[in-house]
């Protein structure tokens, strides 16, 4: 594993367009940075809980986890990363990948349909197209680390940011947070970075569960680290059923 805390290295990312030399600093010091937003909270509902995307669990047989699923709406590949998607009777849509040598769940990810039924997250308290960074960030009590190959996307509907904590008392298990800014704020940040609060203006979009070292083979091992990192707290969960 490879730690970086100097924000001045590379950032690699989807972008449509090359961000200002400022913008990109500004990303890679969110990470860096020892201060943490003064506001927002999120309320832990029970004890620390085995932690799992829509009643999936990471390194379970992927037999097991889909034994009520339906037909997949999708199939994508890039490189070694290969993740079968379906729909969520909420709207959301939900990918899974196996690792490759034994043939167990590696990598799950939720992402937000729209819909309100769909916003409850699995993550206690959170809630999708309302949680906000510094929402995450202040129930982390700390800013988490970020992949640097994946530490930004852009996107038509805006640009997403991908902060990751490993999870308390889970060897190896590590969880993703994808916040997202509209496309109005995006633009915004690309012309004036000051007129934008991107800790309030970065909402939650996606939750990704995946096991650190599958993580580390599809995004690079080179990490931007927060000085006061600490693993995040997860404590409950819920189930969504796939769509029929």
């Amino acid at each position: 594993m490879t730690l970086i805390e100097d924000s001045s290295c590379q950032v690699k990312g989807r972008l449509s367009a090359p961000l200002p030399t400022t913008i990109m600093r500004l990303f890679t010091s969110i990470i860096a940075r020892r201060v943490l937003p003064a506001f927002g909270f999120l309320t832990l509902t029970a004890e620390t809980q085995a932690q799992t995307l829509n009643g999936i669990r990471i390194r379970e047989e992927i037999t097991t986890a889909l034994r009520t699923a339906e037909k997949p709406i999708s199939k994508v590949a890039a490189g070694p990363h290969e993740e079968v998607r379906w729909r969520l009777s909420d709207g959301n849509k939900l990918a899974l990948a196996t690792d490759p040598v034994n043939g167990r769940i590696a990598y799950a990810e939720e992402t937000w349909g729209g819909r309100p039924d769909g916003k409850p997250a699995d993550f206690p308290g959170s809630r999708y197209g309302e949680t906000t960074l510094a929402d995450i960030r202040m129930h982390a009590e700390n800013n988490g680390f970020a992949f640097v190959e994946r530490l930004l996307d852009e996107k038509p509907d805006g640009l997403r940011l991908f902060n990751a904590y490993e999870v308390e008392n889970s060897p190896g298990l590590v969880v993703t947070f994808v916040t997202r800014m509209s496309t109005r704020d995006t633009q915004r940040l690309k012309g004036k970075p000051e007129s934008v609060d991107i800790n309030r203006a970065a909402k939650l979009d996606g939750i990704i569960l995946g096991d650190a070292r599958y993580l580390e083979g599809i995004w690079g091992q080179a990490k931007l680290k927060g000085k006061n990192y600490k693993p995040i707290r997860w404590a409950s969960a819920r189930k969504v059923a796939l769509k029929p």
